[in-house]
């Protein structure tokens, strides 16, 4: 199989697994603004702004004050169906007037998540390399690649689609799909299955603390950090066997040429 190098670590490899935001994207010109918008959402439809935003911070895992995700809170980490359902408990136990858990889900959805399903702007779509060039090179050694995200499809497609990609990846699975959510590693066994490809020659290579838990319970030969998510360098190096700045430092090999 083809061999890889992940910064300075080289891995023969025969299928790489990407996380999507914070992988193939750059979480913070993404997600800040979405967060935001979200949690104005619905601050503005209680009684109590402040309060709702502020218990919004803490039970998403969120730090206004140094405008940083925790990589291990839900909005980093989580589907979006689950994110929804703690901002329905912060309004069901903050929001005044008070208001039962059916009203709760229900100014939950129409308020936070509609805000996160809206059409993303295609100008905070940002790659921290160039993709179709990598996953170019990629399919040119004769790696198969794919993708397993936390997002919902439509909105994943639309992103890889913006930053050139979309027809180039074979393989996807998100969170509407049928399939386990992260860490839970059936995601990572289908994608070796659909390509043929033993999991211990699989990478996994993602922003979390999440990705590097489903690569470690799926068995894959190697597991890669990048930091261009929410997680630090120290966060990371708890589960990655290697850490990259991002997905740029990632390069096929050439085989040795043999003279005759």
């Amino acid at each position: 199989m083809p061999s890889v190098r992940f910064g300075s670590t080289t891995f023969d490899a025969g299928l790489i697994i990407f996380d999507k935001d914070g992988t193939l994207t750059l979480f913070d010109p993404i997600w800040q603004s979405i967060y935001r918008s979200a949690v104005h959402a619905v601050a503005e439809q209680v009684e109590n702004p402040a309060l709702v935003t502020a218990e919004l911070h803490a039970a998403l895992g969120y730090d206004p004050a140094h405008s940083r995700f925790s990589t291990h809170g839900p909005f980093a980490t989580a589907a979006n169906a689950t994110v929804g359902t703690v901002v329905a408990t912060v309004l069901y136990r903050h929001a005044q007037p008070p208001i039962n858990w059916d009203a709760a889900e229900a100014l939950a959805k129409r308020t936070f998540l509609a805000a996160m399903d809206a059409p993303i702007d295609p100008a905070l779509l940002t790659a921290p390399t160039d993709l179709p060039a990598l996953f170019g090179s990629l399919t040119e050694a004769n790696l198969a690649f794919a993708v397993i995200t936390s997002d919902e499809r439509a909105q994943t497609l639309f992103t890889l689609n913006v930053l050139g990609v979309g027809e180039a990846v074979e393989f996807m699975i998100a969170s509407d799909d049928a399939y386990p959510r992260k860490p839970a590693p059936e995601a990572i066994w289908a994608a070796c299955t659909h390509f043929g490809v033993p999991v211990e020659r699989a990478v996994m290579v993602g922003d979390s603390l999440t990705d590097m838990r489903m690569g470690r319970a799926a068995g894959v030969g190697l597991c890669v950090g990048v930091l261009t998510g929410p997680a630090s360098r120290e966060e990371l190096e708890i589960l990655a066997d290697t850490i990259l700045e991002s997905i740029a430092e990632i390069q096929p090999l050439r085989p040795p040429i043999h003279n005759s």
